[in-house]
């Protein structure tokens, strides 16, 4: 798919709820310009709890779940551990967990990022690694607000292999947590060399929606040109537009 695709086969301009991650309009801005470089006209209509739009989650075309601060771990039994968290925020969580139920009950494709992948995890009854370094894992967190790159390797059949048509991939990372249990109907279909789960997808494609969960920032990696970024917009908008015009039969994912 190329990058004027989109323009070519929908016939109206689509649009795409993405969440608030509730700091400055350049951090959002990574994700919409990112989306825009390959559909320019894509309209994106940002999710808040400071607009009290979730219903809005039921009228748009896609989801885009962004990255921001930690799900408190209250949401997914390991509560006590709160200190070892950063930036929680229980309103942006209560406000998440019910845009997620509204996009599957709605049948919309799905893209998550970063705390996107997290959060959607935890709403599928997974769990969350508190902190990578005091975990045994090294540490995927910026340095001095520049991303760590590092290694990934694509799981063979998945959809995140077709996708970015690569075994290995350089990716980069921003997150001290990181899946550990996985949620109902997933499976990993990446993981760094220190075993984090890089990107997740459902187990079973051709029953449900499309998903694809990803643990790193492709949105504002340097070079769009790399397949796991590039990739990664262009076939979530893709789907975007097969659901407009192709409606799925609906299907539980419980």
């Amino acid at each position: 798919m190329n990058g004027d695709t989109p323009k070519k086969e929908l016939l109206r301009v689509m649009k795409i709820g993405i969440t608030d991650n509730y700091k400055s309009e350049k951090k959002l801005s990574y994700y919409t310009n990112w989306i825009r470089r390959v559909n320019p006209t894509a309209e994106m209509v940002k999710l808040s709890y400071l607009r009290n739009n979730a219903e809005i989650a039921e009228q748009v075309d896609g989801l885009l779940l962004t990255g921001g601060g930690d799900v408190n771990p209250a949401c997914y039994g390991k509560g006590e551990q709160v200190v070892q968290c950063r930036g929680i925020d229980d309103k942006r969580d209560e406000f998440e967990l019910d845009i997620i139920k509204r996009a599957l009950d709605a049948e919309l494709p799905i893209l998550a990022i970063c705390r996107g992948m997290q959060i959607m995890n935890v709403y599928l009854d997974g769990s969350l690694i508190i902190d990578l370094p005091s975990s045994g894992y090294k540490d995927h967190s910026s340095k001095n607000d520049k991303d760590v790159i590092h290694q990934a390797t694509s799981v063979a059949g998945s959809l995140f292999r077709e996708i970015t048509g690569q075994a290995e991939l350089t990716i980069n990372s921003s997150h001290h947590q990181a899946l550990d249990r996985l949620g109902k109907g997933l499976i990993a279909s990446a993981t760094s060399p220190d075993n984090v789960i890089e990107a997740a997808e459902w187990a079973d494609k051709k029953k449900l929606p499309f998903l694809l969960m990803v643990q790193y920032h492709p949105e504002r990696m340097n070079d769009f040109e790399n397949p796991a970024s590039k990739n990664i917009a262009e076939r979530f908008l893709k789907e975007v537009i097969q659901s407009i015009n192709n409606p799925v039969i609906t299907h539980s994912t419980e």
